[in-house]
Order: structure tokens, then C-alpha cells, then sequence
């Protein structure tokens, strides 16, 4: 008898985004769409760069006030990036 290996693709292409180097660059646009989604413009417009790497988030703010507000709330930051993630990737946010 042969056997079957059915999975849904939705499976199939979350293993290969775990195992493969194609998971770098999805997770940082993926991070990059979530702060530009869910943060506010002012914000936004201070961003100057954005960056995702083995769990890190690299944030490089123009704007001395609002670099110490976002530092303040790093915390919660994490977690709402993990949320809209749908896994715990997100560990630590450096503000520059």
C-alpha cells in the first residue's frame, strides 16, 4: 500500500518558512507591515529604519522625546509584536 503524506499547504509552508533562509527576509517585512499597520503616523515619519534579525528588532528614531517614550514601553512593544506574529519570535527591541 502507498502511503499518503496529505498536509494543508498552510502546514507545509510554515515548515519551510522555520527551516529555510527565506524566513529572515519574510519576518522582517513582515515586522516592517506590522509598525507601519499599527503605529501611528508620527511615529512612522520618525522611523527612519527598521530592521529584523535573529529575534531582535533594530529601530533607528530621529526624535530624541518620542526614542525615550518607545524605550519606556519596549515591553509591551515585544508582545504586541509576538501577537500579531502569532508566535514568539520577537525577544528584544534596540531603539538607536
Amino acid at each position: 500500500m502507498k502511503k499518503h503524506n496529505d498536509q494543508p499547504i498552510n502546514d507545509v509552508l510554515k515548515g519551510m518558512m522555520k527551516k529555510g533562509p527565506l524566513s529572515t527576509g519574510y519576518y522582517d517585512s513582515k515586522v516592517r507591515k506590522i509598525w507601519a499597520d499599527k503605529l501611528g503616523k508620527l511615529i512612522i515619519n520618525h522611523t527612519s529604519s527598521i530592521y529584523f534579525a535573529k529575534g531582535t528588532i533594530y529601530l533607528k528614531i530621529s526624535s530624541a522625546p518620542l526614542r525615550q517614550e518607545l524605550f519606556m514601553g519596549r515591553a509591551e512593544l515585544v508582545d504586541r509584536f509576538n501577537e500579531e506574529l502569532g508566535e514568539k519570535l520577537v525577544k528584544q527591541i534596540i531603539l538607536q
